[in-house]
């Protein structure tokens, strides 16, 4: 089974998650960016933009009404219109009609950075390509984002796109700058096109190893099949986290039944989870039932092996999960305490009393069921008793108030027709 190695890096910045607060324009704000700007396919847009280069990214420049009052002052004529024609445009925007945007204005060039950091929130890696390569071609030159951001961009995009391949030719022109990053995006590519010595050499270039770097190294070693590294990393996972995911690692490479048996323990006691501590208490059984059997398989005498499932398998289904996790654990730890201090016909007569304490119990669990059960239908026969002669006051109320109106009509009829007058109830 292909274990999934965590990604070892921060996202690109998705589309709303950089809190600008509303920046105040004036004349000299503008002017002394002017000459930047000017150099910038489309800037005269740009200019109203905060753009963080390193994660192409831009945010609106947002302004209250009279602060925007003010800053449209400032402007040249020209200037305002160019201000006038972003702010309608980035109305659109706000609002998500993207098919309006690209079709009337083709030429707005900051609504395909904001489309791509749309793509990037919703993790569409494939049109996040598509529209990068636009924002590249349109800024051939790299006068907005450089080469090295949008490359290196391109090599995540590709990654999260499970094109490993593309990907790892991006991260390896990066190489060369000797960052514990990049190594471990070159080393995540092998891992996924299977090269697994590969992906292990770069990963040990890595100077300072984070967790998830350190995840990826367990996952690298399980897909190559040596337990033994693998083990040695879960290891370092427990240590950086103490967690039940990582003691499953750790049980799930232990070199013997013991080990796995004392990993599954703490993964029990380090989790809240009850599918977890379910699925975790059936591992153990079968564990501690192997070793029983193991031991008593070395006696000469005849004994009857103690069975935890046969027990949990007659237990009504009314149980909790901490009290057969405390009844599980009673009954192994009572069998091997049996073990060592018993043997001939006292351990065998030890066993017997075993079993019949734990029959005992099936059949207490049995009864306090079957009364929970005569007491919820007991409860649902009063309530529907209750509904039922709820309905039946209602008709009878109904019935009650169909007999008045019959007798209002009556009444009204009976009397002479000058002295008519129509009743409410009529």
């Amino acid at each position: 089974m292909k274990k999934i190695a965590l990604l070892v890096f921060i996202c690109i910045l998705c589309a709303g998650c950089l809190n600008v607060q509303a920046v105040v324009l004036t004349k000299d704000n503008v002017s002394t960016t002017a000459k930047s700007y000017a150099s910038m396919p489309y800037g005269k847009y740009l200019r109203y933009y905060l753009i963080d280069e390193e994660k192409i990214f831009i945010t609106f420049k947002q302004l209250s009404e009279e602060d925007d009052k003010n800053f449209e002052k400032t402007l040249s004529k020209e200037e305002k219109q160019d201000y006038k024609y972003v702010k309608k445009v980035q109305k659109i925007i706000d609002k998500g009609d993207w098919n309006e945007v690209f079709y009337k204005y083709a030429d707005f060039f900051p609504a395909y950075i904001q489309y791509y950091n749309l793509c990037i929130a919703r993790s569409n890696w494939h049109e996040a390509l598509r529209v990068l390569d636009k924002i590249k071609n349109t800024d051939m030159y790299n006068q907005i984002f450089s080469a090295d951001v949008v490359n290196f961009a391109k090599g995540e995009l590709y990654l999260k796109a499970k094109q490993y391949q593309n990907a790892l030719d991006y991260f390896k022109t990066f190489e060369g700058s000797g960052k514990d990053s990049v190594y471990a995006y070159i080393a995540t590519c092998y891992f996924y096109l299977g090269e697994y010595d590969s992906a292990i050499s770069y990963m040990k270039k890595i100077k300072n190893m984070t967790y998830d770097n350190k995840e990826l190294m367990y996952s690298i070693y399980i897909e190559s099949q040596n337990y033994t590294q693998a083990h040695k990393w879960a290891l370092e996972l427990i240590k950086a986290r103490y967690s039940y995911a990582n003691f499953m690692k750790a049980q799930a490479t232990a070199p013997n039944d013991a080990k796995k048996l004392q990993y599954l323990y703490q993964a029990r006691s380090s989790t809240l989870n009850e599918n977890e501590i379910t699925s975790v208490n059936k591992m153990i059984a079968e564990l501690e039932q192997q070793k029983l059997e193991k031991q008593i398989s070395t006696l000469k005498q005849f004994i009857k092996v103690p069975s935890w499932s046969d027990i949990v398998s007659q237990l009504p289904e009314n149980i909790s999960i901490n009290e057969l996790t405390n009844k599980q654990d009673e009954f192994y730890r009572t069998a091997n305490e049996y073990l060592i201090k018993y043997s001939g016909q006292n351990l065998t007569n030890a066993f017997n009393s075993l079993n019949q304490d734990f029959v005992n119990y099936v059949q207490t669990k049995k009864i306090e069921y079957a009364q929970e059960q005569q007491l919820i239908q007991q409860q649902q026969y009063e309530a529907q008793q209750q509904q039922l002669m709820y309905i039946r006051q209602m008709q009878a109320q109904q019935q009650q108030l169909e007999h008045y109106r019959r007798m209002q009509r009556i009444y009204y009829l009976s009397r002479p027709y000058d002295d008519f007058t129509m009743s409410p109830w009529f």
